[in-house]
């Protein structure tokens, strides 16, 4: 009987952390299809340091639709995802910034990978429906192939070590900005 009137532990921080979260790093994407796993990559490579900031959680989110939850509850997030420019305007291994605004996110990176049609965009415009939307950094890599099985392309394993730094300073601007 206690496991159907108490399933769960109380909530709270992530053991390791003390004190509420502020700062969400969340990489989207695909293990398995290519470039497409190049924010999952990414924010694997950083967990371990940039969780010793105070009040930052970083957390492999998968596709996109998942993001949606994870934008609850802090004020900020860096997301970090493959894209894919509509016409080939970049070329592969091309770093994106832009950051959310009321609207989502611009046209530009709007672009969605998913064979189900619900990308990012659309992810933080749910989010934006349903309530509170943080601060929103989004950090892509325009991808190449993305096909199931492939590793990552050359031209985006180029540009990890650079992406990496990115989500190192802009979770790092965010922890200062808000005091953390």
């Amino acid at each position: 009987m206690h496991l159907v009137r108490d399933p769960l532990p109380p909530a709270g921080p992530p053991a390791g952390l003390s004190g509420p979260i502020r700062v969400r790093v969340v990489g989207c994407g695909n293990p398995s299809a290519g470039d497409d796993a190049v924010g999952l990559i990414a924010v694997r490579e950083v967990r371990s340091e940039l969780e010793t900031l105070p009040g930052v959680e970083v957390v492999e989110a998968g596709p996109a639709l998942n993001v949606v939850h994870l934008l609850e509850g802090v004020d900020a997030a860096v997301v970090v995802d493959a894209v894919r420019s509509p016409q080939g305007r970049r070329s592969a291994g091309e770093i994106v910034r832009a950051e959310a605004g009321p609207d989502g996110l611009p046209a530009d990176v709007a672009t969605s990978l998913s064979s189900h049609g619900f990308g990012l965009a659309e992810a933080v415009a749910l989010a934006g429906a349903l309530g509170h939307v943080p601060r929103i950094v989004f950090l892509g890599v325009e991808v190449s192939d993305v096909a199931v099985g492939r590793p990552l392309s050359a031209a985006v394993a180029g540009a990890l070590p650079r992406l990496v730094e990115l989500i190192r300073a802009e979770t790092r601007a965010f922890v200062r900005t808000l005091g953390s």
